[in-house]
């Protein structure tokens, strides 16, 4: 018995068909959902300052207000000399402010108005200590040179530093979040999959610096200059597969 040879004219309906049931079947229009548990987590990482920046205020005084810049414009070069023959860079040494004017004796008798008494002017220098050990050194030579004020220390971290610290952090709060979700999961019932998303929650802490309240706090210890340590932390809020 002879079957009849199919034309294409046949053959194409029937692959058209044989496509079509096969969508209907499949139903690719029809995603699957796919349930997710979501957890917030924060990761710490210990790091030690490494940066201390102090600020040293220089005033002159005289009658003639020009001759008390000039004067003090010679404290200041001293200092700076001194501060570069340390090591210190000059772009750790920066121009804070600069103040001049008359200064005013206080009246014998009221209401007799103040009357000039003399002139200042004044520097304020902000030097940035990369090297801790050298700080004590550094503060001698702030005073030793004219220096009549000294503010700090503001203790930060160098980038170096930082990154590595939040990286760690990064990592202990995703270690966080995946031990929360666990948890989380077992408790009903179902475990968790692959990562779905990661969101980091804000910005990182800096290390809070330390402060020093003058010249007198950082004269009262031998080691003038104690780093402490810090946290860095980052938040993260995690989307895990549940299954």
């Amino acid at each position: 018995m002879k079957f009849p040879k199919l034309t294409a004219s046949l053959l194409w309906p029937i692959v058209v068909l044989i496509i079509a049931l096969v969508v209907i079947w499949v139903k690719p229009w029809q995603t699957k959902t796919v349930q997710t548990i979501s957890v917030t987590a924060q990761g710490k990482a210990e790091t030690v300052p490494s940066i201390a920046k102090i600020t040293a205020s220089i005033e002159s005084t005289n009658q003639n207000l020009d001759q008390a810049r000039a004067e003090n414009q010679q404290k200041v070069d001293a200092i700076v000399s001194a501060l570069k023959s340390l090591g210190i860079s000059e772009k750790d040494i920066k121009t804070q402010n600069i103040s001049a004017g008359q200064s005013y004796a206080v009246p014998i008798m009221y209401p007799a108005p103040p009357r000039p008494n003399t002139n200042a002017f004044t520097t304020s220098l902000e030097i940035t200590i990369r090297n801790l050990k050298t700080a004590d050194t550094i503060l001698s030579t702030l005073t030793q040179n004219g220096a009549t004020n000294l503010y700090g220390p503001q203790l930060t971290v160098d980038d170096t530093k930082l990154e590595a610290a939040k990286s760690q952090a990064r990592q202990n709060a995703v270690d966080s979040a995946k031990t929360k979700a666990k948890e989380l999961a077992q408790a009903s019932g179902r475990s968790i999959g692959k990562v779905v998303s990661i969101k980091e929650q804000g910005d990182y802490a800096y290390p809070v610096p330390v402060m020093a309240q003058g010249a007198a706090d950082l004269m009262q210890k031998e080691s003038q200059i104690q780093p402490g340590q810090n946290d860095v932390t980052i938040n993260l809020q995690v989307d895990f597969e549940l299954k």
